[in-house]
């Protein structure tokens, strides 16, 4: 029910949203929690419907949606990347007539990921949590990494939360079964670079068992790009030499273009400064969040080795000028539960201070990152847009695409 009323008006259902998760706070956690992931999701998905068509990467993708209205199979037959997923989605949302359905849809997807991987930790854990711990994870997830930076980003971010959900349902839930297999393989057709998340899937036994020195990885990664590409031509499969083409492209795009702009960009700066200290102090609280008594090691959690390489890989990326730092980044804070969930179990005194500090740093981010985007949008105009927002829209949308 509360699903189908924010659908219908999304500002009536983040005040109860808003006014449940206030009434709980100092109460155990509630048995339905998982309830609200999709509630949530919508909106966040009506927060993409208001974004501004110019704002991130939306106004390039807004500028191509002409290209893909035609057939959609001969839209899959001139497509060269064999981006099929992408195909569809945009002649999908050219069809609709409403360039805004695009981040709707995005945010939905990525952030209804998100939240069903949080709520699930918890309900999974809820006898050992506490609700200001899942408000802190709830924070970290929205808070570092900005909705609006997310779906404003489009694909990217979304393909990388498709690659980790489906890890989720393969290391966690153990669904281990073909829907589970093409999970894997969808999001590679949404954007190159998922190739990426889905190695690191791969690779994350490895990584648990090198612990502390696959940093390493962080400091050679550009050496292993420029390797990678020189030897393309023995790289198993087109999607992986695609994505090595792509990873080299940004590695060396230091000059023109967004690469200048986001070099004077103040925001940017900010961003790669805390997101490095919030990406170490997680992997030290990773490390060192042992009981040795018992043999405990957080590494050793169900998906803590994944998150912890895509963290490794996030450092490995401060050295790209444009945005593949903060993407690999913003995986690892929409998956905090993998992570924390497994700390906060613990309970040990030691934990306490360095928690502390993190939720200070992370309360401090968000209102920098709030900030910086009342300085980047007109958010007086947005707010009324949210106001007002209504899921017929997009129920009228859907009939269109369809109906086309």
């Amino acid at each position: 029910m509360l699903s189908l009323l924010t659908f219908v008006s999304p500002i009536i259902g983040l005040v109860i949203i808003l006014v449940y998760m206030a009434y709980y706070f100092n109460k155990p956690i509630p048995n339905n929690i998982k309830k609200l992931t999709i509630p949530i999701a919508i909106c966040v998905a009506q927060l993409g419907y208001v974004l501004p068509p110019g704002a991130s990467d939306l106004a390039s993708y807004n500028s191509q949606l002409w290209m893909y209205k035609g057939s959609l199979f001969a839209t899959f037959m001139s497509d060269t990347e064999k981006l099929y997923l992408r195909d569809w989605l945009m002649n999908f949302v050219g069809r609709s007539g409403d360039e805004k359905l695009l981040p709707y849809i995005v945010g939905f997807v990525t952030y209804g990921v998100v939240f069903y991987i949080l709520f699930d930790m918890v309900d999974r854990n809820k006898e050992f949590l506490n609700t200001k711990e899942v408000a802190l994870m709830t924070l970290i997830a929205i808070g570092i990494v900005l909705p609006t930076t997310a779906i404003g980003n489009v694909r990217n971010v979304t393909a990388y939360m498709l690659i980790s959900f489906t890890t989720y349902r393969d290391m966690v839930q153990k669904k281990r079964n073909i829907l589970t297999l093409l999970l894997y393989i969808v999001p590679i057709y949404l954007h190159g670079a998922a190739i990426f998340l889905l190695v690191i899937r791969i690779l994350q036994v490895v990584i648990k068992r090198l612990g502390i020195w696959s940093l390493s990885i962080a400091i050679f990664l550009p050496t292993l790009i420029n390797l990678a590409f020189a030897h393309i031509n023995v790289m198993p499969g087109d999607l992986l030499q695609t994505g090595i083409q792509k990873a080299y492209y940004y590695l060396n795009w230091t000059d023109g273009g967004w690469a200048t702009a986001i070099q004077n960009s103040t925001s940017d700066k900010i961003s790669r400064v805390y997101g490095a200290f919030f990406l170490l102090f997680v992997l030290a609280l990773i490390i060192l969040s042992v009981k040795k008594k018992d043999g405990f090691r957080i590494i050793d959690q169900p998906m803590v080795s994944y998150v912890f390489f895509v963290a490794v890989c996030a450092l490995g990326c401060l050295y790209i000028t444009t945005g593949a730092f903060w993407r690999f980044e913003a995986v690892v804070v929409m998956l905090c539960p993998i992570y924390l969930v497994p700390i906060f179990k613990m309970h040990t005194r030691d934990i306490r201070l360095p928690i502390e500090i993190l939720t200070i740093s992370v309360v401090m981010i968000f209102i920098v990152n709030i900030y910086l985007f009342t300085k980047t949008y007109n958010e007086i105009p947005m707010a009324g847009d949210y106001l007002v927002g209504n899921g017929f829209v997009i129920v009228r949308d859907i009939i269109r695409a369809v109906m086309y």
